[in-house]
């Protein structure tokens, strides 16, 4: 039996932060309640560093959002409380609560991009907090702006302060995402998986700078991740979450060496050795479930109890052994003769790409170079990756290839056609076969549109179906990808991260795309989460003869999902070669600066791990 963390009489001014059985639900659009958190209880200290372990949908970021009462409309506190410097959190009025926001906790939310507000300019964002809080000028604002900019390792002379967030690289809105965080000197820093979707080289410099920071500034750490190895380098205790639980607590060695909770180990080790890059063999894709009750939920209920516990896995009813699905059909199939020839799909040849970032002094701006002579090939059916540090183009190169962006020059050819040279209306058909999965799966989803909407609105523009054709294939979609039916009418909000990855894949295959591009699909989930969403996009592949783009800062996953890899430096190709063999000895440019940055990444990489 785990032991509730409570502040004793004799050491509660030690206390900064004492969460007492807090109880989370969510209500549903049935009226029913569906529990996210289940008597959490844990303590934090001044100046401590806690980590929150868990797999996607425990209740990490819930944990987080109620601390500063920022719960979506559905969500609802039954019990608990979180005292905080001598007063409780929960119920506290909205213009107390502004108070506290900013000044004594902060929170550096899961997406910065997201978060970010995409009209406003950097610099004036970040002064937008300090005048919140305090009595401050202007251009005095302005001022400690471009030093906290500094402080988090942006460069002194950039023009960071005057770009908008989305002239900036993943890693660079995550440093500013914690400049804001730090504006106010606050007590206790949330930071909600500050290193997603983040190159390994860029997650040590984050977690290395949140620890220097932690030192100088002298606040508390509330660290969530679903990496363990992340967590190892950055906090004191760890406490880990299943179904809106605490199951374990204690320290990163004790964790790792103790294993006293299964879920824990299924955290600390995946995948299996025996199942490290081996790919699935072709199976069936799923489709609908007959009975909803075969779909478990997350999370716990006011009347049925803990429900996380009841059946298998979400995931593990996507990767169900290949008997399983041998009286079902696929959903769709293609009979094109030429599949099974490695044909060249799509080329590009001397991508070149550069932006334009305005001073905030000045009126003209500098430019930055995202993509220069880029070159890429893609075969029918085959599997490419791109890895890269933060902001040497991996995202830019998508969006070209997307063509939702056109390169300043160079030429992108589909199927002995060059997209460069079509105009908006002839590229329609070929944007349909060309789909992307963003990084930022939230931003990328219309807040206003239910699941079943979001997935049937392609087909609606398309025009080829009714709408309950449309809505019926969407459910097809949705049961493919792992989400029930009766997910159907909930909003992007009311998913899990996980959840949400799902549904714009899902998204994304309604119109039947011959090339799929995924710019960090996998980032900001747990592993196991990770590896079955992995096994998910294999089996499509080999069911619906997709070809993938894969674009990520994970290796391992990379050598379970791609045959090839090309490496990214500052807009250029340094690198390309055969996945394993890149594991295996990465070769690297002789007189790259810095000097043989594969090798780097696959370092890092083991590092990590």
């Amino acid at each position: 039996m785990e032991k509730r963390a409570v502040c004793h009489d004799e050491s509660r001014r030690q206390c900064l932060l004492e969460v007492h059985d807090l109880t989370i639900d969510y209500r549903s659009r049935d009226g029913g309640q569906v529990g996210a958190l289940e008597g959490v209880s844990f303590e934090i200290a001044p100046g401590e560093a806690l980590g929150v372990l868990g797999e996607s949908g425990c209740g990490k970021t819930t944990l987080g959002l109620a601390l500063l009462g920022l719960l979506p409309p559905a969500g609802v506190v039954a019990r608990g409380s979180a005292a905080f410097c001598g007063g409780n959190l929960i119920g506290l009025p909205e213009a107390a609560l502004q108070e506290v926001r900013g000044a004594g906790i902060s929170m550096v939310h899961q997406e910065p991009g997201a978060a970010l507000n995409p009209v406003l300019r950097i610099g004036d964002q970040i002064a937008e907090v300090i005048r919140a809080h305090r009595r401050c000028g202007r251009e005095r604002a302005r001022e400690e702006a471009g030093f906290l900019l500094t402080q988090v390792g942006l460069p002194q002379r950039s023009s960071i302060a005057a770009a908008f967030p989305h002239q900036l690289s993943g890693g660079q809105q995550q440093r500013v995402a914690i400049a804001q965080a730090i504006a106010c000197r606050p007590a206790l820093m949330i930071a909600d998986e500050p290193t997603t979707a983040l190159d390994r080289t860029t997650q040590a410099e984050i977690l290395k700078l949140l620890r220097r920071l932690r030192e100088k500034l002298r606040f508390a750490l509330m660290l969530i991740s679903h990496d363990f190895s992340v967590l190892a380098r950055a906090v004191d205790q760890m406490m880990v979450m299943r179904g809106g639980r605490i199951v374990q607590r204690g320290t990163a060695v004790e964790l790792a060496g103790n294993h006293l909770d299964s879920y824990t180990q299924s955290l600390l080790a995946y995948p299996p050795a025996d199942r490290e890059h081996k790919k699935l063999s072709p199976v069936v894709a799923l489709k609908p479930l007959e009975s909803p009750d075969r779909i478990p939920s997350c999370g716990t209920s006011r009347r049925d109890g803990p429900r996380f516990c009841h059946g298998p896995r979400l995931a593990e009813v996507v990767s169900l052994p290949i008997a399983s699905h041998s009286r079902l059909t696929p959903l769709t199939t293609r009979s094109d003769s030429r599949a099974g020839k490695s044909q060249t799909l799509l080329f590009a040849v001397n991508l070149q790409k550069r932006y334009r970032q305005g001073r905030w002094s000045l009126a003209h701006g500098h430019s930055v170079e995202a993509l220069y002579g880029v070159e890429i090939e893609l075969k029918a059916g085959s599997a490419l990756a791109v890895v890269g540090p933060s902001g040497s183009g991996k995202s830019t190169l998508a969006r070209c290839l997307a063509c939702l962006e056109k390169p300043d020059c160079g030429e992108i050819w589909y199927q002995g056609i060059d997209l460069t040279a079509l105009s908006d209306r002839k590229l329609a058909p070929y944007r349909r076969q060309i789909q992307m999965i963003f990084q930022d799966a939230a931003s990328s989803l219309n807040p206003r549109f239910n699941a079943v909407e979001l997935v049937s609105e392609p087909l609606l523009a398309d025009g080829r179906r009714t709408k309950q054709q449309c809505r019926e294939r969407a459910l097809d979609l949705m049961a493919q990808v792992g989400l029930p039916p009766d997910f159907g009418n909930r909003l992007p909000h009311e998913f899990s991260a996980g959840q949400r990855k799902r549904l714009a894949i899902a998204r994304a295959l309604s119109v039947e795309p011959r090339l799929l591009i995924l710019d960090e699909a996998l980032a900001g989930l747990d592993r196991p989460m990770q590896f079955q969403i992995a096994d998910l996009l294999l089996q499509l592949q080999a069911t619906l003869s997709l070809t993938y783009l894969h674009i990520s800062h994970d290796l391992d996953l990379l050598a379970h999902l791609a045959d090839r890899v090309t490496v990214l430096h500052r807009g250029q190709i340094v690198e390309k070669t055969n996945t394993r063999e890149l594991l295996a000895a990465p070769r690297g440019r002789e007189q790259s600066d810095p000097p043989n940055i594969t090798c780097d990444l696959v370092a890092l990489q083991k590092e990590f791990a």
